[in-house]
């Protein structure tokens, strides 16, 4: 039986620990959360994912990404001791008895707020040991959406052959992204791995409506994960509301416009559709998918007091079992390596959240990302982002 440990945020700021272990529940009520990374930490992360990964024009700033870096073992001990404090005997001797079980581990952030679910909660490390992913056997980290108003998700079945659709959205005047990136690391690793249980099929045209009317097709075979590969934004202020292809319907439904994610579909021309999370949740809703992969720009990024309004979030709250989101502007080696590993893992018959947990480990151990030349002086990139 995997052993749990739920840290269940009832606000920002108060949270509980529950660990069941078969045989009991140890229960700390009303704890109290500081936030120990400040907006600073997070533009370094910013930084350091975004900029210095995918720099070409200027000379990557080494010393600065080799400092924060070093910051990185910091910043995950600092949300350890936030939640299982070294003054707090018994949220210590709860996680010490929780890491002597050798079973399958998690650690799972329960909340609705968006503050506490878009912490790096991957980096949890304890002081003066690992991070907790490379713990043996690993911990592994999940984040669990609460709320009154979710889907229950439908039950998943094993299947022998896996269904993979991809939808490449490339909008004009979106700005480029390779349109064969992905794919090619997909379909590159089934081959090299001599998979045959994914079968990959390509949506014609990426527009909404032709998404949706494949998922609902009953003389296609059914289709288990969606690969959003494309651009994704989130709008705090909700200008973009009356530019998305379901402003009216949204509208009419009364519908959230202020802190909304969207996906950059096409038209039936190739130009621009922004297709809100909230419709994206409704259409989606029921259609059997086992996995949505959204690779995308900001696609999991979320703001303001209600959590499902982001893309990712909203997804879950449809019912669909188990969503991966970027959680940054993610660079063009880092998404082949990652997704390389992950459809490997994935058609070797592991779960998604063991697939994942491998995969997070493949990007540790291989930090490789990309050479360059400045001048005449060869470089070659290194980055840290396994935990986005």
């Amino acid at each position: 039986m995997p052993q749990e440990i739920v840290i269940h945020f009832s606000t920002p700021e108060q949270f509980s620990i529950r660990y069941d272990d078969g045989y009991d529940v140890d229960l700390e009520d009303n704890l109290t959360f500081n936030n120990p990374l400040s907006d600073e930490v997070y533009q370094d992360i910013r930084w350091y994912l975004e900029t210095y990964s995918s720099g070409y024009i200027a000379e990557p700033d080494v010393n600065a990404a080799k400092h924060i870096e070093k910051q990185l073992p910091r910043w995950g001990e600092k949300l350890f001791e936030a939640v299982f404090s070294t003054n707090d005997y018994t949220a210590q001797s709860l996680f010490h008895k929780f890491q002597t079980k050798q079973k399958k581990r998690y650690i799972t952030i329960s909340a609705v707020h968006p503050d506490i679910l878009s912490l790096p909660w991957e980096l949890l490390k304890e002081p003066n040991g690992v991070y907790l992913f490379n713990k043996k056997p690993r911990i592994a980290i999940r984040r669990s959406l609460i709320t009154d108003k979710i889907c229950a998700p439908h039950q998943v079945k094993a299947k022998k052959i896996i269904r993979l659709l991809f939808v490449v959205s490339r909008p004009k005047g979106a700005g480029f992204i390779d349109p064969r990136r992905e794919a090619q690391a997909v379909l590159a690793a089934l081959e090299k791995q001599k998979i045959n249980q994914i079968e990959v099929e390509f949506l014609a045209q990426a527009t909404f409506d032709g998404l949706v009317n494949r998922l609902g097709n009953e003389d296609l075979p059914a289709i288990d994960i969606v690969h959003f590969d494309g651009h994704g934004v989130f709008d705090s202020s909700g200008q973009l509301a009356a530019q998305s292809v379901d402003s009216k319907w949204a509208k009419k439904a009364g519908a959230e416009t202020a802190n909304m994610g969207y996906l950059l579909f096409e038209d039936d021309k190739g130009d621009k559709a922004l297709v809100s999370a909230q419709m994206l949740g409704e259409m989606l809703n029921q259609q059997n998918i086992s996995m949505m992969v959204l690779s995308a720009c900001q696609s999991s990024k979320q703001a303001g007091d209600e959590a499902l309004n982001s893309v990712a979030a909203r997804l879950v709250h449809a019912g669909i079992p188990s969503v991966l989101a970027i959680s940054y502007s993610a660079s063009v080696s880092t998404t082949l390596l990652l997704f390389y590993e992950f459809y490997g893992q994935l058609a070797n018959g592991k779960l998604v959240g063991e697939a994942l947990e491998n995969t997070r480990r493949y990007l540790f151990q291989h930090t490789e990302r990309r050479q360059g030349h400045y001048g005449e002086r060869e470089f070659e990139l290194h980055l840290q982002d396994w935990f986005i």
